[in-house]
């Protein structure tokens, strides 16, 4: 085994860093240190400890133990596995964690007895023309998605909607459905309880009535729903 002891290595035109183009391999308890940058384009692994005291980017990363900040440039997806956060997260633009958006709206013009409401395209709704009647949920995940599908036993999904209210005469109606059905239906249970203990019975009649909702999941195709109803001007 030949040996070579140099301070620095360049390229033939001495201007630029050399490739490796077989790969490096850095023996154990020998580091590789420098104030430059170190670029690699391909595929890499490390089988010990990698310890960065800069910046680290990267694509494509299946395990990330980190002690300081990682920034996620354009967002962060968290699967089945979950994801477990000490201290505290922000997200500046949303999140969308299996499919559960937050920080995100969806909006329409005019509620008319059941219409759907796709968590996964966000959890506040807004209806922002007048009611023609009555009007209630189906919470959903998403269109070919059902909630009981995604949600475990003892999960909490909450949701909120706002309604024009320029009339008193119409109002949620106190028949909330999820997936489709109401209680009784296709083996769902679905407990309402709202807070005073009874549903409203009329709209403010101006501004927004606003309606939020807790919905805990207790066994398979048993939900409770905490639901209250708030007025805004």
């Amino acid at each position: 085994m030949s040996e070579i002891r140099v301070d620095r290595i360049k390229d033939e035109a001495g201007s630029g860093a050399v490739e490796l183009t077989e790969g490096a391999s850095i023996p154990t308890g020998k580091t590789l240190s420098g104030a430059g940058s170190l670029n690699i384009t391909g595929n890499s692994t490390f089988t010990g400890n990698l310890n960065i005291g800069g910046v680290l980017t990267y694509e494509d990363v299946n395990n990330i133990d980190s002690i300081g900040i990682v920034t996620a440039r354009t967002g962060i997806k968290v699967l089945a596995g979950g994801a477990t956060v000490v201290g505290i997260a922000t997200f500046s633009d949303g999140a969308d964690i299996e499919g559960f958006k937050i920080e995100d709206g969806q909006t329409a013009a005019t509620p008319n007895g059941e219409f759907n409401f796709y968590l996964a395209s966000g959890h506040f709704f807004r209806y922002t023309g007048t009611a023609g009647a009555d009007y209630y949920p189906n919470f959903k995940h998403s269109a070919s998605i059902n909630l009981n599908d995604r949600m475990d036993a003892n999960d909490v999904v909450t949701a909120t909607l706002a309604v024009n209210s320029a009339t008193a005469s119409y109002h949620i109606a106190n028949t909330i459905h999820i997936d489709g059905n109401a209680t009784g239906e296709n083996s769902y249970t679905i407990d309402t309880d709202w807070v005073g203990g009874s549903a409203p019975d009329a709209g403010n009649g101006s501004g927004y009535d606003i309606y939020s909702f807790t919905i805990i999941k207790t066994a398979d195709k048993t939900f409770t729903i905490l639901a209250n109803s708030l007025a805004a001007a």
